[in-house]
C-alpha cells in the first residue's frame, strides 16, 4: 500500500470511474440501510424487527452468490454494473416513497415492515451481481503490476465506505434532512455511480455458453463444489474464513444493537448514535494503517487472537457503560443527564477499542485467504467468504434480537463478549499448533537440506 501506487492507478481514467462508483454505490447502500434501521426501531421499539431487516439483508448472499459469479462471467460487466445501480435507484426511489407515507394504523403498519423487508431483500440481492462484477472489473482496466495497489484501494476505501455510510452520513443526514430525504439522497448517489460506470469501456465476457441443460447446470455445480473443497481442505484459509464470518456477524450484531443502545439504553433519539459511535469507524481506519504499517513483526494468526481479545474487552465495556440502566430500569440520560459526558466518553472509548479490534481480526484473515489461494480458485473462495459469513450471520440475527427484547440489550452485549472470548482461546489454541507444526516443517527442510550437502 505505498502512495506512487494509488497516485499510477488514480490516474487511470477509467479505472478511477469505477472507483469512484464503488465509494459512492457503497456510501449510498450502507447508509440507507442503517437509516432503515433507525426507520425500523422509531416505528417498533424492537430489536427483532431490526434483526428481521438484516436478515433481508444478508440472505441474498447465501442464496445468489455462487449463482451470481458465475453470470459474471457469462454477460459483460460493463452491463451489470450499470443495471445494478439503475435498479438500485428504482429501489431507494421505492423506500423514499414508502417512508414518507408511513402510515399510523397498527393493521397497516405490518404491511409496511413487509414492504420493507422486500425492498431491502431486492436491494441487497442486485448488490450480489455488482460485486463481483466490480472486482472482476478491476484487472481489465489496469495493467498487471498495479493490480495490487487497485485492489488496496478498493479494500481500503470499501471499509471507508461503510464507515462513512452507516456511522457517520446515514445518523447525521436523519438529524439534518431526516429519514425521507436521507434515503432521497442514496437514491441521487445511486444515480451518480449508474453515470460513473457507464464512463467504463465495454467488456467482453470470458466465457461463453449459455447456463443451461443437465451438463452446464452439472459444470456450474462442480464449480462451486471445487470451491468450497480448496476452502474447507486448507485448514489456514478455512479458520481465516471463519474469522472474516465472525468480523461480519460482529457487524451485523453491533447494526441490530447500536440504535437499540443509544435509545433505550442511553436515552438518545436512535440518530445520535453517531456522537458515540463514531469512534469504531476511526479505529478501523487508525488500525488498517498501523496494521499496515507495524502489522509484520507479529503473525497473522497472533494478531486476530489479539484482536478478538480486544473485541470481547469492549463488549464489556459497553455492557458496562450502559448497565445503570439495568438498575435503575430507565434509560441512563433520562434518569442522569449529568452524567452525559462522562458515560459518552466511556461509550466512545471502548467504541474506539472495537473497532480497532475488528481491523485486527479482519485485516490479517483477509490476508491470509488473499496470499495462499491462487489465482484459478480465489475467486471462488472469496464467493465461499460471502455465502459463509452470511450463513454464519443469519443464526445471531434470528434470535439476538428477541433475546434483547426480553433480557436487556447490555446482557446481550456480555453475552457476545464471552463468545468472543471463548473463540480467541480456541484460535490462541489454534494459532500455537500453527507455530509449533510450521516450526516441525522448517526443521525438517534444513535437515533435508544438510543431508544433500
Amino acid at each position: 500500500m505505498n502512495t506512487s501506487g494509488y497516485t499510477a492507478v488514480l490516474r487511470n481514467r477509467d479505472f478511477s470511474a469505477l472507483w469512484l462508483a464503488q465509494v459512492i454505490s457503497n456510501t449510498a447502500l450502507n447508509g440507507s440501510f442503517f437509516v432503515q434501521l433507525i426507520l425500523i426501531e422509531q416505528v417498533t421499539g424492537s430489536s427483532a424487527h431490526l434483526g428481521a431487516v438484516i436478515l433481508a439483508f444478508s440472505l441474498p448472499a447465501v442464496l445468489l452468490s455462487a449463482l451470481a459469479g458465475m453470470i459474471v462471467d457469462r454477460v459483460s460487466k460493463k452491463s451489470i454494473l450499470i443495471w445494478s445501480n439503475a435498479l438500485r435507484v428504482a429501489t431507494g426511489v421505492a423506500l423514499a416513497i414508502l417512508a414518507a407515507l408511513l402510515p399510523e394504523s397498527k393493521w397497516i403498519e405490518g404491511i409496511f415492515l413487509i414492504a420493507i423487508y422486500i425492498l431491502v431483500f431486492v436491494t441487497s440481492a442486485i448488490g450480489q451481481f455488482f460485486a463481483p462484477a466490480e472486482g472482476a472489473t478491476i484487472p481489465l482496466l489496469v495493467r498487471s503490476d498495479n493490480l495490487l495497489p487497485a485492489n488496496s484501494l478498493f479494500s481500503l476505501t470499501f471499509i471507508a465506505s461503510q464507515i462513512l455510510g452507516m456511522i457517520i452520513l446515514a445518523p447525521l443526514g436523519v438529524k439534518l434532512i431526516g429519514i425521507v430525504g436521507s434515503l432521497w439522497v442514496a437514491a441521487a448517489m445511486y444515480i451518480a455511480a449508474t453515470i460513473c460506470v457507464a464512463l467504463i469501456p465495454r467488456d467482453q465476457p470470458t466465457r461463453s455458453g449459455a447456463l443451461n441443460g443437465a451438463s452446464a447446470a452439472r459444470g456450474a455445480w462442480d464449480e462451486i463444489r471445487e470451491g468450497w473443497h480448496f476452502a474447507i481442505t486448507h485448514r489456514a484459509i478455512f479458520v481465516a474464513l471463519l474469522q472474516l464470518a465472525l468480523t461480519s456477524t460482529l457487524t451485523m450484531v453491533m447494526a441490530e444493537l447500536v440504535p437499540g443502545f443509544a435509545r433505550r439504553v442511553l436515552g438518545l433519539q436512535p440518530e445520535d448514535a453517531t456522537y458515540v459511535f463514531w469512534p469504531a469507524g476511526v479505529g478501523m481506519l487508525l488500525a488498517s494503517i498501523l496494521i499496515g504499517r507495524f502489522g509484520h513483526r507479529l503473525s497473522r494468526e497472533i494478531l486476530a487472537v489479539i484482536g478478538m481479545i480486544g473485541v470481547a474487552i469492549g463488549l464489556l465495556g459497553l455492557a458496562w457503560a450502559g448497565s445503570g440502566s439495568l438498575i435503575f430500569g430507565q434509560p441512563l440520560f433520562v434518569r442522569f443527564p449529568e452524567l452525559y459526558l462522562t458515560t459518552s466518553m466511556f461509550v466512545m472509548f471502548f467504541a474506539l477499542v472495537i473497532g480497532m479490534t475488528m481491523a485486527a481480526i479482519n485485516i490479517p484473515a483477509q490476508t491470509i485467504v488473499q496470499e495462499r489461494s491462487n489465482d484459478a480458485v480465489r475467486g471462488r473462495v472469496l464467493a465461499v467468504q460471502f455465502t459463509l459469513s452470511n450463513l454464519i450471520g443469519i443464526v445471531p440475527m434470528i434470535f439476538i434480537g428477541n433475546l434483547a427484547d426480553i433480557i436487556g440489550i447490555p446482557r446481550v452485549t456480555i453475552l457476545v463478549a464471552v463468545i468472543v472470548a471463548l473463540l480467541a482461546l480456541i484460535n490462541l489454541l489454534w494459532a500455537i499448533v500453527s507455530y509449533r507444526a510450521a516450526r516441525v516443517r522448517l526443521s525438517e527442510k534444513i535437515t533435508r537440506t544438510s543431508t544433500r550437502t
